[in-house]
């Protein structure tokens, strides 16, 4: 130990003697020199060097940071890049784009073809905990697997009943607003309709987002701010993390959209909590108290540590948010483009004239809905405008795969300088706007997607919700919303009717890639008249 005190009472007094320049110089020195042979590693000695796109991106991810960050329009360039190298590209150091829809099923492939890990978002209120964000593939089925059962499609039949009730409160709420005058946000309708519906069925407790004032605007100002901070936090997810641990009025101050994921967080928090007390005290009751996703979790066989407060916390606050800003804002653009256009809203009313006959009475089934051809129609075709704008990728963890004629390797680590393991990705956005396959694909048309105009291509090039071992947890749950909701809103035999307020497609259309597509900053909302 004295020898080690006196190596570093040498230290100490050399530092204390040193020209504080020198040491700043030396240091950058080292920087410089460190970072220059990182680009050479990533240009020319990295398994990724082989493959096209430029060397831009293929040195630094500070390119797609800046342009995300101060332009939102890096899925517009990355179309750009394709069209002058080819459908697959180097798009960051560690990461492929393939632009061929008819590579999507090995890609996103099934746990039976082979496993996919993901490099897991960072920051974005959920960090590495939830099923979403869980990077590595046996994890991931394990924390997946109780969930699949309950978010099923055939138990999401079974519990529509719960729908059925917030549609009964927001048919009711809009019928109220007839005549008024005043303009009826049906967005913030849209978004506090599913934030009740996923806090039911999270949590067994709706938050009552749709009797409030306005439809609780709050709730829609909230997850639009979260929303907002997401180019951010995906390249500096410290900032998520601090709001998260920070005094909400500090943050509010310093970083006013953030506040949201901190919010989401307390949510998930509170609601944790109390199932965890319920099904300890059902364990000394032998009687279920709740039948929520989370009830469900905690009784099942998983191991004890995945049941932590903490890990389902970021399940819930991952849930909250998925759950709701996706389908409030595809049927925010699929009502608006029925509004504007007056012959689709005659089709979809005449042919939801005998399935919604007894409305007042019974709400029709979501499988009922499902057989109106052009409902589904309507909903595909917002699934494909909606505009996924951000890529998503997979690492293939058990062999290679075979694009063209490029071999791309497996689980390539660049441990020489940087150990970042490679990706593969695809976007949906590109498949969804392809015009080979959609013509005139901004244009809103439903009979596109009509049996006796239907290919094969069309729905391969469809993917809102993924494919593969990793695809969305909850989509049944949309589905049947947005069946449930166009129904509702869209029956001829109502007391009212909707027309478009102030609102015009700028306001509605999205533009920025916050994770989802989003309309312009400053956009007015789906401002509806009830008449």
């Amino acid at each position: 130990m004295p020898v080690l005190y006196d190596r570093l009472d040498a230290v100490v007094f050399a530092f204390r003697n040193s020209d504080y320049w020198d040491i700043l110089w030396r240091a950058a020195t080292v920087l410089v020199v460190y970072n220059i042979g990182l680009i050479v590693h990533r240009l020319f000695l990295s398994p990724l060097a082989k493959f096209p796109g430029p060397k831009l991106l293929a040195a630094t991810p500070w390119y797609e940071t800046l342009v995300d960050i101060w332009n939102h329009d890096f899925p517009e360039r990355l179309r750009k890049i394709h069209e002058q190298y080819g459908p697959i590209v180097r798009v960051s150091p560690w990461e492929l784009h393939i632009n061929d829809a008819g590579f999507i099923d090995t890609v996103f492939a099934t746990a039976a073809k082979h496993r996919t890990d993901i490099i897991a978002p960072q920051g974005l209120g959920m960090d590495v905990d939830s099923v979403g964000s869980t990077a590595q593939h046996d994890v991931h089925q394990m924390r997946r697997k109780p969930l699949d059962k309950f978010l099923s499609r055939q138990n999401v039949v079974r519990i529509q009943s719960m729908i059925h009730d917030e549609i009964r409160v927001l048919d009711r709420k809009v019928a109220v607003a007839k005549g008024s005058g005043s303009a009826l946000r049906l967005d913030h309708a849209f978004m506090a309709f599913t934030g009740d519906i996923v806090g039911q069925l999270a949590c067994g407790e709706s938050p009552r987002l749709l009797d409030g004032p306005g439809f609780t605007p709050e709730w829609y100002n909230m997850i639009r701010g979260a929303a907002r901070m997401i180019p951010l936090l995906r390249h500096f997810p410290v900032v998520g993390r601090l709001s998260q641990y920070a005094p909400v009025g500090i943050i509010r101050a310093i970083i006013p959209k953030s506040t949201g994921f901190r919010i989401l967080k307390l949510l998930g928090d509170e609601r944790i909590s109390r199932i965890h007390v319920e099904v300890q005290r059902e364990k000394q009751t032998h009687t279920e108290e709740g039948s929520s996703m989370f009830h469900h979790l905690l009784r099942s066989d998983i191991p004890e540590t995945e049941k932590h407060p903490i890990r389902l916390s970021a399940e819930a606050t991952s849930f909250l948010g998925a759950g709701t800003f996706p389908t409030a804002t595809t049927l925010t653009l699929i009502t608006y483009y029925i509004l504007a256009q007056p012959c689709i809203e005659t089709r979809l009313r005449k042919e939801l004239a005998a399935v919604t006959s007894e409305f007042d009475y019974q709400v029709p089934s979501w499988t009922e809905i499902e057989q109106v051809e052009y409902v589904g129609a309507c909903i595909k075709e917002g699934l494909r405008i909606m505009r996924l704008f951000r890529r998503k990728s997979r690492i293939s963890i058990d062999r290679e795969l075979q694009f063209n004629e490029w071999t791309i390797p497996k689980n390539a680590r660049h441990w020489a300088l940087h150990s970042k393991t490679h990706a593969n990705s695809m976007s949906p956005y590109s498949m969804h706007m392809d015009p080979s396959v959609f013509p005139e694909p901004s244009k809103f048309k439903p009979e596109r997607w009509l049996s006796e105009n239907l290919h094969p291509a069309m729905d391969r090039n469809l993917n809102p919700f993924l494919k593969g071992s990793r695809n969305c947890i909850g989509m049944h749950v949309a589905w049947a919303q947005m069946y449930l909701i166009l129904a509702t809103l869209f029956r001829p035999n109502k007391s009212y009717r909707l027309s478009l307020g102030d609102s015009d497609e700028s306001d509605i259309v999205p533009i920025i890639d916050e994770e989802f597509g989003a309309a312009k900053h400053g956009a007015r909302g789906l401002r509806t008249m009830v008449i």
